[in-house]
């Protein structure tokens, strides 16, 4: 009840909540959520942490004017800890780092989640947590500067020293916007046999690994702004029928710039390919969320007449699909037009409606001869469409 009373305040009235409030009142229960958006979190309020000895779940997002010892102070005082979160903002830059990382394998051995996104924490400071802590499951280490193939070598050194080395608990990883190759980055995922949820976007990755093990397990795969190749992408999606989420982004950009996703030579996301991946997604029998936002070259060199590759797979997966496909990005696609939507429609009185729950259609070039495809998703809890030339539905 506390956590819940606290999370509401957070919303409702956050500059009610001083520091010695917060301390009074709600530095209790299994688990505590303090952000640097809160003014009445002090130095001291983090400290004061150390008293709660029930808690179970510690998050302390974006503090960056916090020196790195303040964080390390109080994990030793949560040996039973499960779930870290030391996540900064996406621009920000986190303090948290060498000291924190290491105190965390040494003081936190039951932890099963650990985030250090946008933090400071150089690679080879995790092979504590990763050798100490057992039991984890997730880590995320996304946007995490001075990360490269040098840096990361260290740590993979370190892991490869320990006998046996295996992550067998690894089921999620987040290596999302860093300077990492595939060198190193299958070196890491071929220790976490049992991973179900990849996050690699934004990385320096150029070609797929010769086996994702085991592929029927992984449910979720982010590739958004890689470069790998239209005959790569099909050959890998083919051998994970049982994915549920799939982000296919702005393939061919270079780690997401801005100039190389203007360039839509760049792209590698073609109308061919996209008619492959359509044979071949159309059988998934899982899939809930599908991204396509940023595929420049899409719709190109397509029909625009209802039978195109964009209008097959909205047709396809995006509304025939055996699951529940909930979320559906096509954005930044500017040769999307209204008639690519008409899969959108029921071709028989048979037929029931989409799914969709969320359908984002921003920066296309759907016109107001989109509404009547858009009004078949009975659904549809969020529409996004803006910069287009749609006035009303």
């Amino acid at each position: 009840l506390v956590p819940r009373l606290f999370s509401m305040l957070r919303s409702s009235c956050p500059t009610l909540l001083s520091h010695g409030f917060i301390v009074l009142y709600f530095l209790r229960g299994p688990s505590l959520v303090l952000s640097s958006d809160l003014p009445g979190v002090q130095r001291q309020t983090i400290s004061s942490i150390v008293n709660n000895k029930s808690l179970r779940e510690l998050h302390l997002i974006g503090f960056d004017k916090f020196a790195d010892t303040v964080f390390a102070s109080v994990l030793p005082s949560f040996p039973r800890l499960r779930i870290l979160v030391l996540r900064c903002g996406e621009y920000g830059c986190s303090k948290v780092g060498t000291k924190t990382a290491e105190v965390t394998g040494t003081a936190c051995p039951s932890l099963t989640t650990l985030n250090l996104n946008y933090t400071s924490v150089p690679p080879a400071s995790l092979l504590g947590p990763l050798t100490c802590c057992t039991n984890l499951e997730v880590l995320k280490v996304a946007g995490i500067q001075n990360w490269t193939d040098a840096t990361f070598a260290k740590l993979l050194a370190g892991l490869t020293q320990e006998p046996g080395m295996i992550l067998l608990h690894m089921k999620n990883l987040k290596f999302r916007q860093l300077c990492l190759s595939e060198t190193s980055l299958y070196a890491f995922i071929a220790l976490c046999p049992n991973v179900t949820r990849l996050d690699v976007s934004f990385t320096r990755l150029h070609r797929p690994p010769s086996t994702v093990t085991p592929p029927h397990a992984l449910e979720k795969l982010s590739l958004t702004s890689t470069t790998l190749s239209s005959t790569d992408i099909v050959s890998l999606i083919s051998t994970l029928p049982n994915l549920r989420t799939l982000y296919l982004g702005a393939l061919g950009s270079v780690q997401g710039s801005s100039s190389s996703i203007g360039n839509i030579s760049a792209m590698t996301m073609t109308d061919d390919t996209l008619t492959s991946l359509t044979a071949v997604m159309a059988n998934f029998e899982h899939l809930e969320k599908f991204s396509l936002v940023g595929n420049t070259k899409l719709g190109l060199t397509s029909r625009h007449d209802g039978h195109g590759a964009l209008a097959d797979i909205i047709r396809r997966v995006g509304r025939r699909c055996k699951a529940r496909p909930t979320y559906l990005n096509l954005s930044g696609i500017p040769y999307l037009r209204s008639q690519d939507l008409c899969g959108l429609m029921s071709e028989t009185a048979h037929d029931s409606p989409p799914k969709l729950e969320e359908l984002a259609l921003n920066n296309t070039g759907i016109d107001d001869d989109a509404a009547p495809c858009l009004a078949c998703c009975s659904s549809l809890v969020v529409l996004e469409v803006a910069g287009t030339k749609l006035t009303s539905l």
